[in-house]
């Protein structure tokens, strides 16, 4: 149960040095400032989890996973451990304010799924891409049958 985990969680910290549960006041995301946490997410973050969270693929068959729907806390966790292939973001790397700051974008990606139109799976510009050569390649095969119908 929660009292049982707390007091796991307890014992493992005495043994040694290590992150502790973030306060709640980091976790609060009507505290936090999207705008800065977009800045920071962006320049430490997008690069293995895409600039919307949905998360992406790694070298040697390894993923970052998305970070959409995941609670405040085990983002701030994650950011402090650095589980898998993530990097550490401790206090000297990221302020603690700069963390709620990246978990309130976060929460505001989540709200907002798709700001630009289209979700396209969120890969940028890659699937945008893709999809208006396709849609205007087969506007011009079409406009070219027409064409060639009408001469004849």
């Amino acid at each position: 149960n929660e009292e049982q985990t707390r007091q796991l969680s307890a014992y493992v910290a005495s043994l040694g040095a290590g992150p502790t549960i973030p306060e709640t006041a980091y976790l609060d995301t009507t505290q936090g400032d999207a705008a800065n946490g977009a800045r920071v997410f962006l320049a430490n973050c997008a690069m293995c989890h895409n600039a919307a969270g949905a998360g992406g693929a790694l070298t040697r068959g390894k993923f970052a996973p998305t970070l959409m729907g995941v609670k405040e806390q085990h983002i701030y966790e994650a950011m402090e451990t650095g589980p898998q292939n993530m990097p550490v973001f401790n206090d000297a790397n990221l302020t603690p304010e700069e963390k709620r700051d990246v978990i309130t974008y976060l929460k505001a990606q989540e709200k907002n799924v798709s700001p630009g139109g289209m979700k396209l799976g969120s890969w940028g510009p890659v699937s945008e891409g893709l999809l208006i050569w396709t849609v205007g390649l087969g506007i011009v095969i079409v406009f070219v049958i027409w064409l060639t119908s009408r001469s004849a």
